[in-house]
Formats: structure tokens, sequence, C-alpha cells
């Protein structure tokens, strides 16, 4: 995944947002489920201050139950409805001023 500058305003909401907590969850496998009551399962590569993901390896599982598998994935915010947090997880200052140097 390419590099990305980031405006100010972006900056700005990303640390003023529960972006942050996203953050913290890249590159790691997680299930995402979205309001249409579809979830995609897979590891997140990227997620901006507007809380858009861009996942890889991906399992998308519509509201019928069929399931397709995906190289990259983007989810757009508005239809994010719950991002599942790993439960080996472990939140900090130190982890997440790790993930935040490339930012």
């Amino acid at each position: 995944m390419t590099t990305m500058t980031t405006t100010r305003h972006e900056r700005h909401y990303f640390f003023n947002t529960l972006a942050i907590l996203l953050k913290a969850v890249e590159k790691e496998r997680t299930t995402v489920d979205l309001r249409n009551e579809a979830s995609v399962y897979g590891t997140v590569e990227h997620v901006d201050a507007f809380m858009n993901i861009v996942m890889r390896d991906c399992i998308f599982t519509d509201p019928r139950g069929d399931s397709y598998s995906y190289a990259m994935f983007f989810v757009h915010a508005r239809n994010i409805r719950f991002v599942h947090i790993p439960p080996k997880m472990r939140y900090g200052p130190a982890r997440l001023r790790h993930r935040l140097d490339d930012f």
C-alpha cells in the first residue's frame, strides 16, 4: 500500500474521533459488520481519518449467508456498523503511539 499524505484537517479529525482505535487494529485480522447485515472478515490494511477501511485477503458474507473471497476490499465509513476488536489486542498509549508513527 502506498503512503498517503494527510492534511492538517484530516490529522485533527483522526486524533479527535474514534478512528484512532481503528488505527490500532491495522495489520490484524478482524470482522467488520456492515449496516446491511453483511460482514467482512480479513486483515485490516489501512484506516484513514474518516474511518474508511481497506482490507486484504477477505471473506465477504452477504445478508443471505453466501460467502465470497476478495484479495482487497474497501469499506466506506458510512457502511460500518461495528468493528470487532480482537481479544488479544491490548490498548495503551505506547501501542497507539507505535501504530501512529507512520501517520
